[in-house]
């Protein structure tokens, strides 16, 4: 496996700002266009190519099995989170580290993109990351600073920013090998409720990680305003296929 055919979906997580919507469902089985968030994801990985996907599951773990069941364009595993109350995604990436040794897509379960920005990831030299570099950024973004085309920081709060993180990444080995060494470290020092973009800014210094623009809408669904949006963002087409 390798990162333009082995991709990581993280869908752990409780997804309390959307509840009741998730108070028995996890966030990614929500339906945008009658269909779940997931379901646009895996449509996405399987129509570039992707055979094999790993999906890190925790809250109501087996509605998420039970949807991928049958998904014949690719072969599905899954690694379980039992901490997934009280832990971040940095954590559920770790729990996959045994996968993703030899490079790796990664997509937050929550983030629906344009599949011609996973197009443009697969065709990138080594490693990258796909960035909005036209949205104005604020607190909550995951914004990405670069020096000229490579990736120099990442984080919530820093001040310089070339534009903001999707969710949607890739990682050669040697990006891999890096990324799993800085996951181990924090997860030893018990830093198990960060979000993986601090394991990613530990690997900046040894590795390039470049940029790929995501070109068109795409939206992380973090509350009702944003399951709105996306629905509407659907129906207008403005995510293509």
């Amino acid at each position: 496996m390798g990162g333009d055919s082995h991709a990581v979906v993280l869908a752990a997580g409780l997804g309390r700002r959307l509840r009741p919507l998730t108070e028995d469902t996890p966030k990614t089985l929500l339906a945008v266009d009658d269909k779940p968030i997931l379901d646009h994801i895996t449509d996405a990985l399987a129509a570039t190519g992707y055979e094999d996907l790993t999906v890190v599951t925790g809250f109501e773990e087996a509605q998420i099995r039970a949807s991928l069941v049958g998904h014949g364009d690719l072969s599905v595993s899954f690694v379980h989170s039992d901490r997934f109350r009280e832990t971040n995604n940095l954590y559920s990436l770790w729990l996959a580290r045994d996968r993703i040794g030899d490079g790796f897509t990664l997509i937050n379960s929550d983030t629906m993109f344009p599949r011609s920005a996973l197009g443009r990831l697969q065709s990138a030299e080594g490693s990258a990351l796909v960035v909005d570099a036209e949205k104005d950024l604020g607190e909550e973004e995951m914004k990405v600073d670069t020096d000229g085309d490579t990736v120099v920081d990442i984080g919530k709060e820093i001040d310089s920013a070339t534009g903001e993180y999707i969710g949607v990444c890739k990682f050669d080995e040697r990006g891999a090998e890096r990324v799993v060494d800085a996951l181990d470290r924090f997860v030893d020092e018990g830093r198990v409720n960060e979000w993986y973009e601090a394991a990613f800014r530990e690997t900046f210094d040894d590795i390039d990680v470049s940029i790929v623009e995501v070109g068109d809408d795409w939206i992380e669904i973090d509350d009702f305003a944003d399951l709105q949006r996306a629905r509407q963002m659907w129906q207008a087409r403005t995510i293509p296929e």
